[in-house]
This record gives C-alpha cells, sequence and structure tokens, in this order.
C-alpha cells in the first residue's frame, strides 16, 4: 500500500542550489568532494552550517534522476526547459504532489477544464485520506501546508499560473530538444508531468 509523506512542507524546486550542484556534477566531482566544497565555500548561500546540512542532501537526492543530457538541458537550456526538468525531479521524489498533477491536473487538462483552485485540492487532500491512513494521520496543519507548498512549486514551475483565488493550468512549453530526447528515452512520466504528453 501507498504511503504518502508529508515531509515536503518545506520544498521548493531549488533552481539555483540545483544549478550549482549539477554543474559540479558535470565537472566530474564525487558527491563527498561536492559536500566538502559546498560546506567549505557555502555555495549554496546558507546562513548556517546546519542549513547547508538540512538543503544539502534534498537538492543532492533529486539530483539523481538526471541523466548527463538532463544535467546539460538543466544549466543551458531554456527557462522553460529548465522549468520541466525542475518540476520532473520535484514529482519524481514527492508521491502526493506527483499523483496531484497526474490524478487531477492532467485529467482536468485532457478534459478542457484549465481552472484549479484551493478547494479542488482540499477534496483531492480528503479522498486520498479515504484511501491511505498516511494521509488520514495529517494534521490540519500539514495539510495545509502540503497544499500551499504544493501549489507554490506549481507556480514556480510555470505549470500553473495564479489567477486571484483560482490557478490556470498550462502546459510547458519545452523545446524541440528536450521533447525528442524524451520520447526516444520513452520517458512518458516527463510528458505526463508537464503536460506534454
Amino acid at each position: 500500500m501507498k504511503v504518502y509523506s508529508g515531509g515536503f512542507t518545506a520544498e521548493r524546486l531549488y533552481r539555483p542550489e540545483m544549478k550549482i550542484i549539477v554543474e559540479l556534477q558535470l565537472q566530474g566531482f564525487n558527491k563527498e568532494e561536492i559536500r566538502e566544497k559546498v560546506f567549505a565555500d557555502n555555495l549554496l548561500q546558507c546562513r548556517s552550517a546546519a542549513a547547508i546540512k538540512d538543503i544539502f542532501p534534498r537538492v543532492y537526492n533529486r539530483t539523481e534522476y538526471l541523466d548527463q543530457t538532463f544535467k546539460s538541458l538543466l544549466l543551458y537550456g531554456s527557462r522553460s526547459d529548465q522549468n520541466a526538468l525542475l518540476l520532473y525531479v520535484f514529482l519524481k521524489h514527492f508521491a502526493f504532489p506527483r499523483d496531484l498533477v497526474l490524478e487531477l491536473i492532467h485529467y482536468k487538462w485532457k478534459t478542457f477544464n484549465y481552472s484549479i483552485t484551493d478547494g479542488n485540492v482540499e477534496t483531492f487532500i480528503d479522498e486520498k485520506s479515504e484511501q491511505h491512513e498516511s494521509v488520514r494521520k495529517w494534521s490540519k496543519q500539514t495539510r495545509y501546508k502540503i497544499k500551499q507548498v504544493t501549489l507554490k512549486t506549481l507556480v514556480e514551475a510555470e505549470l500553473l499560473v495564479k489567477n486571484g483565488k483560482e490557478y490556470t493550468i498550462t502546459s510547458i512549453p519545452i523545446s524541440k530538444e528536450l521533447q525528442e530526447y524524451v520520447e526516444l528515452q520513452k520517458k512518458r512520466d516527463f510528458l505526463l508531468f508537464t503536460l506534454n504528453d
């Protein structure tokens, strides 16, 4: 049975941090060497060593979903390609926002209903709480934070555009190069997450 973690309430896309780590990976540094550089030079621009210790594994673990081509496009591709890649690794890493995109947002997109509200997300959480004990255990505050973080991240990735109290669903426009690469690699989930399928 699927277990949804509520442990991503402090997460975001980590755009500059991801690019810093990926650039070091492409230069050939291993995880330990990157960790040393990040701590020695405060490359992630954190206020304390404790903050670096918290953020580094969050960012590094996401880079493991990226192959060399994806990493290169994250560094040198268009902003839209970067958004698509950052969203991809976020959704690969966290089950709840992934399922929200696949089951709610993707469904609405395919049925030409391009609007999503806080209420839609709350209903989705209610449905998941009926199916999964892990969601039933979330406090009211955790539910609220999860909704906020998920929506904010989807806006930051430009999959959603905030319009007053509602959000408009938009596909992330990806380059022909990225589109052809993910099709060649048979990464259907990438196309589903970015509404390019």
